[in-house]
């Protein structure tokens, strides 16, 4: 009888050692939300790898799509003065490819305890091409980049919150002031254009380049309010004698032939480029 009690106390010994071993191992609802939420934040980068992908797949699925959008409205066209559409579709298309590096700029320098960071200045000789370049009209002439942006005049007003506009806040401590007193109820209130607010806007592309007065300029496109680039640039003329395969900028002019003057660094911007061919062939411009 002692020993049936015996045995009977080891086998309900190892059954509660076997449920409490297998009931540790098993996390708990709460603590296997937890685990997952850890695990998805450690892996958020692979989430959004294209590493598999090469610049020119990149950027050609990007230009499909973006000749989907304009075949796609030539049934409903573009009519301004019938004002069908307040704007094309495809400058919605042409915001999504700029707005990561419009927010990498803004958010930069917070990454760092030093004032500056060494950023490179945010314009087209950083995300395209050198624009020193220069082009052979003929045998005795070049012209510069610069000779192939013509200056056109606008009355168009800029959406801060909405519109491509690239500014390059270099200096922590000057955006963490704007942070501070701009702002409704802060020190210098709402948002508002002042004259060290410059922006270049390139057309046909809508593309708003900050030459001055980067850092309030960050905080309004965070904050919303209108402001009024001080220079339009027509750069249709670039499209005679540059062109962009995915990996290569190609210039063609009067000497040379698919001459590569630089790599693609940002696929985006390569892709808003040649979306910029795509425009003026169908005659659409940010601007009426």
């Amino acid at each position: 009888m002692l020993l049936l009690l015996i045995k009977g106390i080891i086998i309900s010994s190892c059954i509660f050692l076997i449920y409490l071993l297998f009931y540790k191992s098993q996390p708990n609802k709460k603590h296997k939300t937890l685990y997952m939420l850890d695990n998805r934040l450690k892996n958020q980068d692979d989430i959004f790898s294209t590493e598999h992908l090469s610049n020119k797949d990149k950027f050609n699925a990007i230009l499909d799509s973006a000749i989907k959008i304009l075949d796609d409205t030539i049934s409903q066209p573009y009519e301004p003065k019938l004002k069908k559409y307040q704007e094309h579709p495809i400058f919605d298309f042409i915001r999504i490819l700029g707005r990561s590096l419009q927010s990498d700029y803004i958010k930069y320098s917070l990454y760092f305890s030093s004032d500056e960071c060494n950023v490179p200045n945010l314009y087209w000789n950083t995300v395209g091409f050198d624009t020193g370049v220069r082009f052979a009209v003929d045998y005795n002439k070049t012209i510069s980049f610069w000779d192939l942006l013509k200056e056109v005049s606008s009355n168009k007003e800029l959406s801060l919150s909405t519109d491509l506009i690239l500014p390059w806040p270099w200096k922590k401590s000057r955006l963490i002031n704007a942070i501070e007193s701009i702002g409704n109820g802060r020190l210098k209130g709402v948002w508002r254009q002042d004259p060290n607010h410059c922006i270049e806007l390139w057309l046909p592309i809508g593309l708003g380049w900050v030459t001055c007065g980067n850092h309030s300029i960050a905080i309004g496109i965070i904050q919303g309010g209108k402001i009024k680039p001080h220079t339009f640039y027509d750069m249709s003329s670039l499209y005679k004698y540059i062109r962009c395969d995915g990996e290569y900028f190609i210039k063609n002019d009067f000497n040379t032939t698919d001459e590569i003057i630089g790599n693609v660094t940002s696929v985006e911007f390569a892709a808003i480029f040649e979306i910029g061919r795509l425009l003026i062939e169908k005659n659409i411009s940010f601007i009426d």
